[in-house]
């Protein structure tokens, strides 16, 4: 009786990692059946192969008898949102929502967008990624600020220089009025900087004046 049950089982293959014809095939060829029991996601086992099966490999099963397998549906994908426009810190915000997380940030001035908003991404925007890949973003440093060269103002008056400096975004700082006879009043005398050096948007100019 020993030898007749044992004559009617037979050892299950190995099908974890291969597809659903293959798998059919080694099972077919030992008198045993195939089902699907499920499918689920897996970064590791590509879409369409068997990730696990009961019984497990090399186990003893009459023939006839079913192995139960699970598919893989491949790795999870997701859609990248799309960041542009939006601060670097909402934008982290939106990222892991999704599964996903900031990568590289790098940063360049560009008038177009306020600072530490971005200007552009890697992946784009829609693309379908595997769960938790990371997302590069370029992001604004602001606006440049615009460089001039100092003019010499010497001799100039004041109050002429003072609406050029208004428009220009260059700041008037420190006046010192120093007494000049037969130099009209408001008559630039020296200046910091000195004519010629380079200036920023933003920058003080010092004078000195008659009065």
């Amino acid at each position: 009786m020993r030898l007749a049950i044992r004559g009617n089982e037979v050892t299950v293959p190995n099908l974890e990692g291969q597809t659903l014809q293959q798998a059919a095939s080694q099972l077919n060829a030992v008198e045993l059946r195939l089902k699907v029991d499920g499918r689920r996601f897996d970064n590791q086992i590509p879409g369409d192969r068997i990730i696990s099966q009961v019984p497990s490999p090399d186990s003893r099963l009459k023939k006839n008898r079913t192995v139960r397998i699970v598919v893989s549906l491949g790795a999870k994908r997701v859609q990248v949102p799309d960041l542009r426009g939006e601060s670097l810190r909402v934008s982290q915000f939106s990222l892991l929502k999704k599964g996903l997380s900031l990568g590289m940030i790098a940063a360049v001035s560009f008038d177009g967008v306020e600072k530490d908003h971005i200007i552009a991404q890697d992946p784009s925007p829609q693309a379908q990624l595997a769960a938790s890949p990371t997302v590069n973003v370029l992001i604004s440093s602001g606006r440049r600020n615009r460089e001039y060269l100092m003019p010499d103002l010497a001799g100039r008056n004041l109050e002429e220089v003072y609406k050029v400096i208004q428009n220009s975004g260059i700041t008037l700082g420190k006046l010192d009025y120093q007494s000049t006879p037969g130099l009209v009043r408001g008559t630039i005398l020296k200046q910091v900087p000195t004519a010629g050096q380079k200036l920023v948007e933003g920058s003080a100019i010092d004078l000195e004046v008659s009065k």
